[in-house]
């Protein structure tokens, strides 16, 4: 677990692409020098004269080559630090690292700088009379700006799209959903257990968090196949995202009261979870909904009040929300039959993942006659879907937003509108 820890660390960092198109870049450069310099052949007998300049032109042109590959990189940079600073300030702080985990940003990146240490190095090692034939260096160098110059529209382009308030909560959307199926297909397999009947096994052993953040990933296979080697029944109370600290309780193990506990397991279970200071995507599909939550709440803002936006961002989450009422609450059983060993893994809780999201929505856009009116639609949208004891919850939570309404002093067509929605979730229930 540690390993992939550091793996995706490196995937996720801002220096992958740029630092593996360097060395690309030095490789090149070192090759095409030796070629220069007929170090394994004479260069004239093999490339066509066409693509051949003489060293005193081929310095003149990688010199511009360098100072043009350093403009658009300095027009790049500036660029993504305009659309970091206005990610931050009108939609989340939590969005920043979707820019810049796009990879035609950080591919744009590296072939700018690749493009600029290829000619810096060239450029260098390219002395006057090293070749009377011709050199190549400055020919790779035409098409390494063609190359950096179309990357730096495509860069463009995709900043454009990144920018809009539309694409970046689709996208989250998306993101959010993929992960959602992944999860369902995940479980389907196996059998829903209720708290009631989890509650009714006795504490063994409890094992504690190994450092204090938030959950990244859990590895619930490695953890039931510690518990199939014991032979005991484990129950992870925790799902990613959940912050910890050091002395928090992750899960609970049962034995036989003959059965000594296992140092070996408590280690297994252990190394299965990776805690990192910040949270991820990889297994977290609540942080995506959280996103667009954190969009609709910035739009809600009196210094943007962009309630369209907030609209939007409510009708996707009513829609994600609904996919994810059809899971029932309580536990996940992973169990063989033929096997002593089982894992019972906490499923998410529709009640909490609904207050995180509607609860501050709620509270920052009551006024709003129209955008209370989306969050009811999208009550009755997740009713579609949900099983019997996540219907009641969420007509709970439709309830108690009628009732916060009818607070209110509203017209009658505003009333009307509230009205209309929850009585067709009424309807629903019946």
């Amino acid at each position: 677990m540690l390993f992939k820890k550091l793996l995706d660390r490196i995937k996720r960092s801002i220096w992958l692409y740029p630092v593996l198109y360097s060395l690309g870049a030095i490789v090149l450069a070192v090759v095409v020098i030796f070629l220069d310099t007929d170090y394994f052949f004479d260069l004239a007998k093999i490339i066509p004269s066409l693509f051949l300049t003489s060293t005193e032109q081929a310095r003149s042109l990688l010199s511009l080559i360098a100072g043009a590959f350093i403009t658009i990189m300095t027009f790049t940079f500036s660029t993504t630090m305009v659309v970091l600073t206005m990610y931050s300030s009108q939609f989340s702080p939590r969005v920043v690292e979707n820019f810049l985990a796009n990879k035609a940003t950080m591919k744009s990146f590296g072939i700018l700088i690749s493009g600029f240490i290829y000619a810096i190095m060239t450029l260098f090692f390219l002395q006057p009379g090293n070749s009377a034939d011709g050199v190549i260096s400055a020919s790779i160098g035409v098409f390494y700006i063609i190359i950096g110059l179309v990357n730096f529209i495509v860069f463009i382009a995709s900043v454009g799209t990144y920018i809009q308030a539309g694409n970046l909560i689709d996208r989250l959307y998306e993101r959010a959903e993929n992960d959602i199926i992944d999860y369902r297909n995940q479980i389907k397999e196996y059998r829903h257990v209720s708290d009631e009947a989890v509650a009714q096994l006795k504490e063994k052993a409890l094992i504690f968090s190994p450092d204090s953040g938030y959950i990244q990933e859990i590895d619930y296979r490695g953890i039931y196949q510690a518990a199939r080697d014991s032979q005991a029944i484990v129950r992870f109370d925790k799902v990613p995202g959940q912050f910890l600290t050091e002395r928090s309780p992750i899960a609970v193990i049962y034995f036989d009261d003959e059965t000594p506990i296992e140092e070996n397991i408590i280690q297994r279970i252990v190394r299965s979870v990776m805690v990192g200071q910040t949270r991820t995507e990889t297994q977290d599909f609540s942080f995506s909904i959280q996103k667009i939550a954190e969009v609709a709440l910035k739009a809600l803002s009196p210094g943007i009040n962009d309630p369209n936006t907030a609209i939007h961002c409510i009708r996707q989450l009513g829609l994600l929300i609904r996919d994810l009422s059809q899971i029932e609450q309580g536990y996940i059983l992973m169990k063989d039959e033929e096997e002593m060993g089982a894992l019972y893994r906490e499923g998410y809780n529709l009640n909490l993942v609904l207050t995180d999201v509607f609860v501050p929505i709620i509270h920052y856009g009551h006024k709003d006659i129209l955008v209370m009116r989306e969050v009811m639609k999208a009550y009755r949208h997740m009713l579609e879907k949900a099983p019997g004891r996540n219907k009641t919850t969420i007509y709970e939570y439709a309830r108690r937003l009628k009732q916060k309404m009818d607070m209110m002093s509203l017209h009658d067509e505003e009333y009307e509108l509230i009205n209309h929605e929850f009585e067709e979730i009424q309807t629903r229930m019946a």
